[in-house]
């Protein structure tokens, strides 16, 4: 199901991650925002992590937040290609990959999730990659017609 965007709030910045930013509270963030998939029997390993597991991939990649009032209300992680990856286009030397990808669901809909993903659109083309990937499970055909309303194509 997709949704009508109502607009941001010019309060809500986006930012890289940073150390002092609580780990805790973005590994809660990303259980809410993965539980619609849970509840659909999908096994996504962002909405089980440990707090541990959520630093460590916050550290292997490029990560961004989105920030209101001090909150956390958004974040994704763009990845250099890495050569031990199980999908063969994350390892390829001209693609950058988007990982840990989650709003808060109190503001999905609302042009979060858009704004996160020209972050790492700009971020992927600064750095000199040529394409940006992402994955998702084949029955979350919600997240399938978002991503691909947003100019990603499926692959095969």
């Amino acid at each position: 199901m997709l949704c009508k965007e109502q607009g941001l709030p010019a309060a809500i910045s986006f930012r890289p991650w940073q150390d002092q930013d609580s780990v805790e509270n973005l590994t809660r963030l990303l259980h809410d925002a993965f539980a619609q998939l849970k509840c659909m029997q999908l096994n996504c390993s962002s909405g089980l992590q440990s707090a541990e597991v959520t630093l460590a991939r916050l550290r292997q990649g490029h990560s961004f937040v989105a920030e209101l009032d001090g909150q956390l209300i958004g974040t994704l992680s763009v990845y250099d290609p890495h050569s031990d990856s199980d999908a063969i286009i994350y390892r390829q030397p001209d693609v950058a990959s988007v990982h840990q990808f989650a709003v808060d669901p109190a503001w999905q809909c609302q042009g979060v999730g858009d704004a996160l993903l020209v972050t790492a659109i700009t971020w992927t083309k600064s750095n000199g990659y040529q394409r940006l990937a992402l994955d998702t499970p084949q029955p979350a055909s919600h997240l399938i017609s978002y991503y691909c309303h947003k100019g990603f194509l499926p692959s095969e």
